[in-house]
């Protein structure tokens, strides 16, 4: 029989399940629909900073020497009040810096502590900090907030105004403050929307690599005359290859809906959308040689099924966005790394927030597992016993 025969007998196969057709099709149109109306939640009530002072690094003006300078102390009166007086904020750590080395020093350290999520958001006083409010003149506050936290870009900068208030009610002095955010390029834009962009990688991985694993695991274990095509010359290598040409050209237009939609709802991406398109291809390819693995050593629909629903968890489970590797032993991150989501998430995070082209190693991994896979099919397949 010839190949092309195979892959329009299978497009009836999909075409004559309307189940499933509904199904690969309406939920992720649902889903993206109910993020991208999603606004989120209230703000965050409270948060754990860290405060960097630069006020002891010399600084000298006509109106104060470094002579006089050296009495003022604002900046501990500050840190007192975030420490003692705040009901909104709690002070991790803070850090008096002498000079330059020092200040460099003490902003990698808090990066980091903001990267783990152990501070909410850390604030700088700058060097001008104790004269310019000696002097009545504008202060500037400079903070870094953790973009995970998705109320937070929006709710902190209110939040900032109690320790300001009550430091202005300490000294008795009434000082113009201006609070500056830094943008960090691995966050999301707080005009953009958030609940969608955030939850973008996982989202968009599981919806894609669930659905077409669905679609594909009883491709092969519920259909009738697949027996039958074992007394005609049909190869199968090529009952294989039909089934994965024709859920391909499927998969195509599923991941051309889900990326519009994405794309309509505000889907933020300082990388190439191009390579985001690809990389959600590579993902659906995958999803379609797992499932076509899962219906190849299945000898039942239920069985079919139910293999899929715990390797679906498992994938889930593992993918690297509920646990941190870091923390698992070595063995346990190479099995990790085995798996298709701990891939494709951290791809599509690098190309929409970090602006990245496409990570070689994730993208030959995920492809590699959808090749292990697919061997893996036709190998259990290719011994399977059927009955005619």
């Amino acid at each position: 029989m010839y190949l092309s025969g195979l892959i329009r007998k299978e497009f009836s196969r999909i075409k004559a399940d309307k189940r499933t057709l509904i199904l690969i099709f309406t939920i992720p149109v649902i889903l993206i629909v109910i993020f991208g109306l999603t606004s989120g939640g209230g703000p965050t009530e409270f948060y754990n900073a860290a405060i960097i002072s630069r006020d002891n690094i010399p600084y000298e003006t006509p109106e104060f020497p470094l002579e006089s300078n050296s009495t003022l102390n604002y900046d501990d009166i500050f840190i007192d009040v975030v420490e003692d007086d705040c009901s909104a904020w709690g002070l991790i750590d803070s850090y008096s810096c002498d000079n330059e080395e020092e200040y460099d020093d003490a902003f990698e350290e808090c990066f980091e502590l903001l990267r783990n999520e152990i501070i909410d958001v850390f604030i700088i006083l700058e060097e001008d900090f104790s004269e310019t409010i000696e002097n009545e003149t504008d202060t500037t506050l400079t903070y870094y907030i953790d973009g995970s936290d998705l109320e937070a870009v929006d709710a902190v900068d209110v939040a900032i105004q109690e320790p300001i208030g009550l430091f202005k009610i300490r000294i008795r002095k009434t000082v113009n403050f201006v609070t500056m955010f830094p943008y960090l390029e691995y966050e999301v834009p707080y005009w953009e929307t958030q609940v969608l962009n955030y939850a973008l990688s996982i989202v968009l991985s599981m919806l894609i690599l669930g659905l077409l694993m669905n679609l594909t695991s009883l491709s092969i274990v519920s259909e009738g005359p697949l027996p039958r095509l074992q007394l005609t010359p049909t190869a199968k290598k090529e009952i294989i290859l039909s089934k994965l040409i024709a859920n391909s050209i499927i998969m195509l237009f599923q991941v051309t809906i889900i990326f519009a939609l994405s794309a309509i709802f505000g889907m933020f991406s300082l990388g190439s959308l191009f390579s985001l398109y690809l990389i959600l291809i590579a993902i659906g390819f995958c999803g379609i040689c797992i499932g076509l693995f899962i219906s190849s050593i299945s000898k039942t629909e239920q069985q079919a099924n139910q293999l899929y629903i715990m390797l679906f968890i498992a994938l889930l489970m593992f993918s690297g966005s509920f646990i941190r590797m870091d923390t698992l032993p070595v063995a346990m991150q190479f099995i990790i790394n085995a798996l298709p989501l701990s891939h494709a998430v951290p791809l599509i995070n690098e190309i929409t927030k970090k602006g990245l082209p496409i990570d070689l190693f994730h993208f030959l991994s995920l492809n590699l597992i959808s090749l292990v896979f697919i061997i893996g099919a036709y190998i259990a397949y290719r011994f399977k016993k059927v009955e005619v």
